[in-house]
């Protein structure tokens, strides 16, 4: 991977796939809004459950499913809609990347996740350790 003390945007497959399982860590933090919206606008708190390496796509999870369908639905109905991520690692990694509206899977015991595109570039910045006083 590209040194990352000043960040570094990685488009190669590998380098998605990998900041993608970063962020399956538990206590990562992903958040999600449409682009077009405000940024005080409040987002949407999502995990990322994992990659699909063969076909270039990641499943995730809104943490409340009914708030970010009301979130989609308030969005302009006739404009393609690009969903913002910006993630957190428990490292202190920054994470940020869009995507196109996900599709949404419905499962029998009223479950959802989405299914989404790699990203074509994901901006990733690692946060140096504090120096030492």
């Amino acid at each position: 991977m590209k040194s990352t003390a000043t960040g570094a945007l990685l488009n190669r497959t590998d380098e998605i796939r990998s900041v993608l399982r970063e962020l399956m860590h538990p206590d990562s933090r992903v958040r999600v809004r449409a682009t077009h919206e405000p940024q005080d606008d409040p987002c949407c708190e999502a995990c990322i459950l994992g990659p699909d390496w063969q076909l270039r796509h990641f499943f995730w999870r809104p943490r409340d499913l009914d708030a970010f369908e009301a979130h989609l639905r308030a969005c302009r109905p006739h404009h393609e809609i690009i969903l913002d991520f910006a993630g957190a690692t428990p490292d202190g990694t920054d994470i940020r990347f869009r995507v196109p509206r996900p599709l949404v899977m419905h499962f029998p015991d009223s479950s959802a996740a989405m299914l989404s595109g790699f990203p074509e570039a994901i901006w990733y910045q690692r946060t140096p350790p504090p120096a030492d006083i």
